[in-house]
């Protein structure tokens, strides 16, 4: 087994963990809805098992599932490589993002958060009683894995590509990932530095989103949605890309429109940072910035 196999079956391993303990929490939550009096746990136990849910299934296995596992494996012998550029920046991700598992399995064994996977403000900020600081930590740490994966995914395709292997030839598969990476790399640190703030506003009153203090709790939810919004891109493009793959070889037939699909899943990734105020129609945005992001999106779709 090489090194490569090695990591993908590692980064599996790691993902499938997530999986499991947010699937408990989703069934619990589902046999919970059987009745509609709070037979197996309280409201609040309920708000935490929603919000740990929402966290573990997002940031713990959708938007590394595909990248860490089918990307690692495949990327490399698609485009004629022995392996990514930097197999130890790989390695180095797989344990940033156990670490941050980690940390986010200590928020729920000591109680839990409960407000939801988006944090909103002010409620994640100043009214919130739960380990919200600690979930937080555990998001920030895994965003260095994110952003190494993608770094390496961008590298290896400009650098490591084989001879002849020009850009109108790579596999469909790599374009989508490699706008996936893009997308990481991007609005990851986005994502980070909006939660680091909702911690430092919790602990140290800062003001940023307390509009008692001159802060914007609508300003949390734009950042929040500039990231993601275009996770969602990380969700769905590789899959995009499998289905492309599998596609082409099973009717033996070349992609129709190959080009098309290739600069598709690019503009994918450009206009899917432009449009994510469609998550804050009804939160009270100034109507201007409704209307400029509505035409937006009107290009999206």
């Amino acid at each position: 087994m090489t090194e490569r196999q090695e990591s993908a079956e590692q980064a599996g391993g790691a993902d499938k963990r997530p999986f499991f303990i947010g699937g408990f929490f989703a069934l619990l939550m589902r046999l919970e809805l059987l009745t509609p009096a709070g037979d197996l746990v309280q409201a609040d136990t309920y708000n935490k098992l929603f919000s740990m849910h929402g966290t573990i299934m997002v940031w713990f296995f959708l938007v590394p599932a595909i990248p860490t596992t089918l990307g690692n494996f495949l990327v490399p012998m698609m485009i004629g490589a022995r392996d990514l550029a930097f197999p130890k920046l790989n390695l180095l991700s797989w344990y940033v993002f156990v670490l941050a598992g980690s940390i986010e399995l200590y928020a729920i064994l000591t109680g839990g958060f409960d407000t939801g996977w988006t944090f909103y403000t002010p409620f994640s900020s100043q009214f919130s009683n739960t380990h919200v600081v600690t979930a937080i930590v555990g998001i920030f740490v895994g965003g260095f894995s994110t952003i190494l994966t993608g770094v390496n995914f961008i590298v290896s395709v400009h650098r490591l590509r084989a001879p002849g292997l020009t850009w109108s030839r790579l596999p469909l598969f790599i374009w989508s990932v490699y706008a996936t990476a893009i997308i990481m790399l991007l609005s990851t640190p986005v994502l980070a530095i909006s939660l680091a703030l909702v911690a430092l506003e919790r602990t140290l009153h800062l003001g940023v989103f307390d509009p008692t203090l001159g802060g914007d709790p609508l300003l949390f939810q734009h950042l929040f949605w500039f990231y993601s919004h275009p996770a969602v891109y990380i969700m769905i493009l590789p899959g995009m890309g499998v289905v492309s793959e599998v596609v082409a070889c099973f009717s033996r037939k070349r992609i129709f429109g190959y080009k098309f699909v290739a600069l598709a899943s690019m503009a994918i990734a450009v206009f899917g940072f432009l449009v994510w105020a469609h998550h804050m129609f009804v939160a009270g945005m100034s109507l201007y910035a409704a209307l400029a992001l509505s035409g937006c999106l009107r290009w999206e779709d």
